[in-house]
């Protein structure tokens, strides 16, 4: 990640709900209306279905603030997602590969007809960065804040999101942008 983004990023994009667990995912208002649902975290997945909704797609890497999960933690996700697709995808921490935005891509294009559950080997930090890009308008994507809270985000205008890609990109090859407006030109 560039260091000039490093700040801007840390911001958080959307409502910021504060408190955890399962009932402040019921307090999120954007919940009920939105048209599909993206979880990007481990706890903010976890409260988000046991408080009875089923994100259409969940991000996670079985670990918070970079600590891993145990395997408590481990039992009860897969007994929550035993009905969604499990894809793996590599992405190092501060970056967003290739592999990633290709399984967010192929769960993308599988909304309404599948849920997906994407275990990232490495960091998912930055995988709303991509969902905010390539998910459709009234879509609401969910993140966590370290020691604050769950960010609600109602992804619609897309120009800030592909200004901060472009600016992710400007230090590398551009390929994750050319994959990313490829699926723009496809939504």
């Amino acid at each position: 990640m560039p260091e000039s983004l490093r700040e801007e990023l840390q911001k958080p994009y959307g409502k910021v709900y504060r408190g955890r667990g399962a009932d402040l995912v019921k307090k999120i208002e954007e919940l009920r209306k939105a048209k599909y649902v993206a979880c990007i975290g481990d706890l903010v997945s976890l409260y988000t279905l046991q408080a009875g909704y089923k994100p259409d797609i969940v991000v996670l890497d079985y670990k918070t603030e970079r600590e891993k999960l145990g395997e408590d933690f481990s039992a009860r996700m897969s007994k929550l997602l035993e009905n969604y697709e499990k894809v793996e995808a590599e992405n190092p921490q501060s970056c967003i590969s290739e592999d990633l935005v290709g399984k967010l891509i192929e769960a993308v294009k599988n909304l309404g007809r599948k849920r997906t559950a994407i275990i990232i080997k490495g960091e998912e930090d930055l995988a709303s960065l991509v969902l905010a890009a390539i998910m459709p308008a009234g879509s609401l994507i969910l993140y966590g804040i370290p020691s604050v809270g769950i960010s609600a985000y109602e992804v619609g205008e897309k120009v800030l999101i592909l200004n901060l890609l472009q600016k992710f990109e400007a230090e590398k090859n551009d390929r994750v942008m050319k994959m990313i407006e490829e699926v723009l030109k496809w939504s």
